[in-house]
């Protein structure tokens, strides 16, 4: 009688404990509505800081006038492996060819095409201005699938865009303090982002700057999902199921 109602016993605990932990592994499982509005979040606008890489395109009705304003835009990365474009320096300036220096430092992209813009009228009629930052990347580090650094192709990722490429958390790691590390103006900052908590979508951290580290901690399961014996769990349970219902049906 003993062994006819421990397997089953052992089973049901399993499937209990399993559905427990899944709340754990849920984003934002605070947030019980299927549908909601998140009005506290504007997402911030990227601003330029030493190092950046602009990419300025400046077109005029005069080819060779344009050719003159963009001596380095060519299609592809140069030979030395960096993205073409004009590095901002360590005191946040670029130089343009005719216009000279100008600060971009802490400056929006719209900001930027309205001051090459502006300076461009004194020599030139019927200009168009785009700036764009090439060299966006962040880097994901620790207890997801895929860690490493990625490149950002527009101006706007998220910490779920940040994960999404690095393959996801992997089911060990800590969900409740995902590590942002950020530099602006030469400080870095530190905050802790709880994925289990739906405030995370209003925190400054929810959307990343250029450069930015994300570093996921390992829970304190890490040691224990590596073991063999966690390895063959999922046998173990097909073995047990089987052995209680040939039991059951034996009664």
């Amino acid at each position: 009688m003993g062994l006819k109602f421990s397997l089953p016993l052992i089973l049901v605990l399993i499937i209990i404990t399993g559905c427990a932990n899944t709340r754990k592994l849920t984003y934002f499982n605070d947030i019980s509505a299927t549908k909601g509005i998140d009005s506290l979040n504007r997402m911030p606008q990227l601003k330029i800081q030493p190092g950046d890489i602009l990419q300025i395109t400046i077109t005029t009705l005069d080819k060779e006038i344009s050719a003159i304003f963009n001596p380095n835009i060519s299609g592809s990365s140069s030979g030395n492996g960096m993205e073409p474009g004009y590095l901002v320096d360590s005191a946040g300036y670029i130089a343009l060819p005719v216009i000279g220096k100008i600060n971009v430092k802490n400056k929006t992209t719209t900001a930027i095409n309205d001051l090459v813009s502006q300076e461009l009228d004194k020599t030139a009629r019927n200009t168009f201005v785009s700036t764009r930052l090439v060299n966006f990347k962040i880097s994901v580090l620790g207890d997801v699938v895929h860690p490493g650094s990625f490149r950002i192709g527009a101006e706007r990722a998220s910490i779920l865009d940040a994960l999404s490429m690095a393959g996801d958390l992997n089911i060990t790691a800590k969900r409740d303090d995902i590590m942002i590390i950020r530099e602006v103006n030469g400080i870095k900052t530190y905050a802790s982002l709880n994925l289990n908590d739906s405030k995370t979508l209003s925190s400054p951290y929810y959307y990343l700057s250029n450069n930015d580290v994300i570093y996921v901690k390992p829970g304190p399961d890490r040691k224990f999902a590596t073991s063999k014996t966690v390895q063959l769990l999922p046998a173990i349970i097909g073995v047990i199921s089987l052995i209680s219902t040939i039991v059951i049906l034996n009664r």
